[in-house]
């Protein structure tokens, strides 16, 4: 399959050395033989684009700052310390030119790097959903929701868009309770795997009970309670991951939805009727707010992955029985608080949308 350009950076964009002449320098993060899921996400434009081009340029943007320092570093160097002949001028330009290529060229490949494991991250979360996918049993609404008869009957004034606004309005809300319903028991279970971890890590921290021994003796020594208790951090954190797996699916199509929505308040007429026209003036600022809190759902979304990151260390830690010193700890996330302000914004969207009814 051909490859994908990722993201794509001109190190040198905007930089305006006094004493010399610098070319573009553009860096493509490409990923190479992508998956076919990874190729759909992709053309649909759909959120998890956004993670894998935010972990590609977070890398390359210490190229563009690594570049930048040392071609003004040159520049300077020019000025307070001339070269004698224009051989010598010309030796630093060829230093420079053969540095920035090896930082381009490094940081590259980092970036290819850290966008595959961004979708490998995505990858396992699913992988885990499908896990537990008996286990929650929810039903989400995920297609558009039909109009009553009766409110097709008040709004054939309007015409056909009015429908078609009213009607995304109304699946937008449903989805946004929807996630935000869902994702509500999840600092429960952050707490629970908090909990789970301080009673395993005091154990496991007691020198005169777990000093010098491993694997089946240290678990003699530990007890089958303490053996019991890992099996239920790993069985929360595999749903931890699958919650947020989930959380990112919805938000995704969330986010499909709200684009058609604002898609549709587009193709309205530039002389409107008054009644349409004053509705719409109150939907455009309102669905592209909602587009903001869905996108920034994704970097607050982050936030859940490093919380997952560090108790799977730990519990790997615990199941290894090898008396292994303990990682960092995490605190529970706040993901619920963008998630509430995604449904208070949806449902103002629908409230609007209905004086068109």
């Amino acid at each position: 399959m051909p490859d994908i350009v990722v993201t794509s950076v001109d190190l040198a964009e905007g930089l305006k050395p006094k004493n010399l002449v610098v070319p573009p320098m553009r860096v493509d993060v490409v990923l190479k033989n992508p998956a076919v899921e990874l190729r759909k996400a992709i053309k649909d434009e759909s959120l998890i684009l956004q993670k894998i081009e935010a972990a590609a340029f977070a890398v390359v943007k210490k190229a563009r700052d690594d570049v930048r320092d040392a071609i003004l570093q040159l520049d300077q160097s020019y000025t307070k310390d001339p070269p004698a002949d224009k051989r010598e001028a010309e030796q630093r330009a060829e230093t420079l030119n053969a540095t920035c290529k090896k930082i381009a060229e490094a940081q590259s490949d980092a970036a290819c790097a850290a966008a595959k494991s961004e979708w490998e991250r995505q990858v396992k979360k699913n992988k885990d959903l499908t896990k537990f996918k008996v286990v929650f049993g929810l039903k989400m609404t995920l297609g558009t929701i039909a109009v009553a008869a009766s409110v097709v009957s008040a709004v054939m004034s309007l015409g056909v868009l009015a429908i078609t606004i009213v009607g995304a309005a109304k699946t937008v809300a449903g989805m946004a309770s929807d996630i935000y319903s869902f994702c509500r028991d999840i600092p429960k279970t952050e707490g629970n795997i908090i909990g789970t971890d301080a009673v395993l890590a005091k154990i496991w921290t007691d020198d005169k009970l777990t000093a010098g021994k491993v694997g089946k003796e240290l678990a003699a020594a530990l007890g089958a309670p303490f053996v019991k208790s890992i099996a239920g951090l790993d069985k929360l954190l595999s749903e931890y991951n699958a919650k947020n797996a989930k959380k990112d699916q919805v938000a995704d199509a969330l986010w499909g939805q709200t684009k058609k929505l604002m898609a549709s308040i587009d193709q309205a007429p530039a002389k409107a009727n008054e009644k349409l026209s004053k509705t719409l003036k109150q939907l455009g600022p309102a669905v592209t707010k909602l587009l903001d809190q869905i996108s920034s759902l994704s970097s607050a979304s982050k936030s859940n992955d490093l919380f997952y990151d560090v108790y799977r260390g730990r519990c790997d830690t615990y199941k290894a029985m090898e008396g292994s010193k303990l990682g960092k700890t995490a605190t529970a996330t706040e993901v619920l608080v963008v998630l509430a302000g995604i449904a208070s914004t949806a449902d103002t969207i629908a409230d609007v949308a209905m004086t068109l009814v």
